[in-house]
């Protein structure tokens, strides 16, 4: 049955509450930026998170803002409509460890806890993965109208991209506060290079859905003008063939899939 045959389907009762869990924690993500700036100032520009050369550039933190108001609007639709899977109960436990992390993430970073951080990033970014392989690569399972798979998988896609690309930023960050030098390239260049190769690896995993390259691209480009903004050329030139990589292999996962259908 395909996502847009929607017939009715029983859910367990573990199910409902799980909607509701999600779709609230979802709404608590919207006003978590609010509070935090208003307690701690806009630290993501200003703190000790923004003094490495890998620190992407500062107008690419806005994007937290669609991110969070697309969570909203999913979680609101699978309250309504539910996915229809086997398998929606993980997805909605594992969301809702997002989003609880994405709040608490803002809590520490404000306080430049950066190894809680980077730990609460790496969670966030497990549940994600795991919320993104059951989306893509289980898509035949859903039982929900296609706009909201697709809505689904477009906002966790989105999440994870920058997601993963922001833990390696954070542990950068981390590294300066155990006395690793900002200025230094050479294990900037390493922690980059390190997240591509992660990058390039979820990208093929997930046959290269538009929603993850988008959100890695949009890390890695403000990565590239952040670096340039530093004086930083070498690690400029690197995230530029970073970028190159990553839209390589969306083109091939693409083109693989469409081989095996």
């Amino acid at each position: 049955m395909t996502p847009t045959e929607h017939a009715p389907l029983a859910t367990a009762p573990s199910t409902r509450p799980w909607r509701w869990i999600a779709m609230v924690l979802a709404l608590t993500q919207l006003a978590a930026p609010v509070v935090a700036n208003a307690l701690a100032g806009n630290f993501l520009r200003d703190g000790a998170t923004n003094e490495a050369l890998i620190t992407p550039a500062g107008y690419a933190f806005s994007l937290w803002g669609l991110i969070t108001l697309l969570c909203a609007v999913t979680m609101i639709a699978v309250l309504r409509f539910g996915l229809g899977s086997w398998w929606e109960t993980a997805v909605l436990v594992d969301a809702s460890v997002v989003f609880v992390g994405f709040s608490l993430w803002l809590v520490v970073a404000a306080q430049d806890w950066l190894w809680v951080s980077v730990v609460i990033f790496a969670v966030m970014a497990s549940g994600l993965v795991h919320i993104m392989r059951l989306l893509v690569r289980r898509r035949h399972d859903l039982n929900c109208p296609s706009w909201l798979a697709t809505l689904a998988t477009v906002t966790f896609g989105l999440y994870l991209g920058w997601s993963s690309i922001a833990v390696f930023a954070n542990v950068a960050a981390a590294l300066i506060s155990t006395g690793a030098s900002a200025t230094t390239l050479w294990w900037q260049l390493a922690v980059l290079i390190v997240a591509t190769v992660v990058a390039v690896g979820v990208t093929n995993m997930l046959n290269g859905t538009p929603g993850y390259v988008a959100g890695v691209l949009w890390a890695l480009v403000a990565i590239t003008v952040g670096a340039s903004q530093r004086g930083s050329a070498p690690l400029s030139a690197t995230a530029v063939a970073a970028i190159v990589a990553i839209i390589g292999a969306a083109v091939l996962a693409l083109r693989r899939r469409r081989v095996v259908r």
